[in-house]
Parts: C-alpha cells; sequence; structure tokens
C-alpha cells in the first residue's frame, strides 16, 4: 500500500464511520480501525481529526465545484439569460448533498475543521466566485438585474442549500412527495429573478 492509497483508504473509512457514528463522535481510532492500521498511523497524513475532516471537506468542495462547474457547462451559453445556469448548479449542489450525504454534512460543520486551513478557504472561495460569476452573468442579460449580484447569490444560496438538506435527509419527499426537484429549482431561479 503506497502513502496516498493509504491516505485515500482513510478518507475513505472516514466517511463509513461519520455514516455509522455521527461527526461528533466519529473517532481516529475507529477510522484507523476500519483500515486496519494502527491509530498512530493516522498521524503520518493528519494531525488531528479535525486534520482528516478538513481534508474530507477539501475534498468535497472541489468535487461539488467540479460538477457544479460541469452543469452550468452543459447549459451553455443559451441558458444564462433565463437563469437556466444558476438553476443548473443549483441542481448539482442539490445532487452532490444527495450523493454524499457525509461529506456534505462535514463541509458546512466548522466546528469539526480547521476552519483557518488555506486548502479549505481557497476552495470554499473558488465555489462561491463561480457561484457569483453565474449570477452576474445572467444580470447582465437582465435576469434579477434589480438585485446586488452578492445578495442575490446568497439569496440563491440559502434556498439551495435549504432544499439541499431537506433532499439529503429524505425529508423532503415525506412531507412532499410530488415535488419534482428540478422543476422546483427552476421556479427558485424564476422567482430571483421577479425579486426586486
Amino acid at each position: 500500500m503506497t502513502v496516498g492509497d493509504l491516505r485515500q483508504r482513510l478518507l475513505r473509512a472516514a466517511e463509513q464511520e461519520i455514516a455509522t457514528s455521527g461527526p461528533a463522535k466519529a473517532s481516529l481510532r475507529g477510522i484507523a480501525r476500519r483500515v486496519g492500521v494502527s491509530h498512530q498511523a493516522t498521524a503520518h497524513h493528519f494531525d488531528d481529526r479535525a486534520g482528516l475532516f478538513t481534508a474530507l471537506a477539501v475534498e468535497g468542495f472541489e468535487l461539488l465545484l467540479e460538477q457544479s462547474a460541469a452543469a452550468v457547462e452543459a447549459v451553455g451559453a443559451d441558458g444564462i439569460a433565463s437563469g437556466a445556469q444558476v438553476a443548473a448548479a443549483g441542481a448539482a449542489y442539490v445532487e452532490f448533498a444527495t450523493r454524499h450525504p457525509t461529506m456534505f454534512d462535514v463541509m458546512f460543520r466548522p466546528e469539526l475543521l480547521h476552519a483557518d486551513d488555506p486548502r479549505l478557504l481557497d476552495v470554499r472561495r473558488l465555489h462561491r466566485d463561480l457561484l457569483v460569476q453565474i449570477v452576474s452573468a445572467a444580470q447582465t442579460e437582465g435576469w434579477g438585474a434589480a438585485v446586488p449580484t452578492e445578495e442575490l447569490a446568497a439569496m440563491g444560496w440559502a434556498a439551495v442549500h435549504g432544499l439541499a438538506v431537506l433532499q439529503r435527509d429524505a425529508q423532503l419527499g415525506d412531507v412532499l412527495p410530488e415535488v419534482d426537484t428540478g422543476r422546483l429549482l427552476e421556479r427558485v431561479a424564476r422567482a430571483l429573478d421577479a425579486i426586486g
């Protein structure tokens, strides 16, 4: 097993341990046990539990950024003026939360992370910049132009994050089983356009 393999195995084991025990109770010992290494072996890659969780959060934001950018690109330039790129980024966000619930949870639990980690700060900024960029591009075409870009991006993110949490926790389907998430995100985009 190479050094990089062990690091990846520890990250995957952390996801499993968090899914089983919850993020607050997941321990380095339990994670190391899942991989079949000593507790001390984790120290070669991560200083502490928060370091491991931070690496998991960085990986999550990188994956979310990649999936969001791909979704926006798939819509293409024709979807700028209608806010379709914004809706596509929202759909990618919800899909990420549903497919990677453990990673998603850790990403937004600053008390579990080294919140000042430069890699974490950088990738969070890159994700934020993508959101602001697609909102700004849509605004130059008239979509949601009456609201300051940062405010519109924050409102959109708040709506999509709430939807992602409800969808991830299967609460949305339990309460409103007939809701089509994609259509709902399109309506959110239209509502944001109408604000102001």
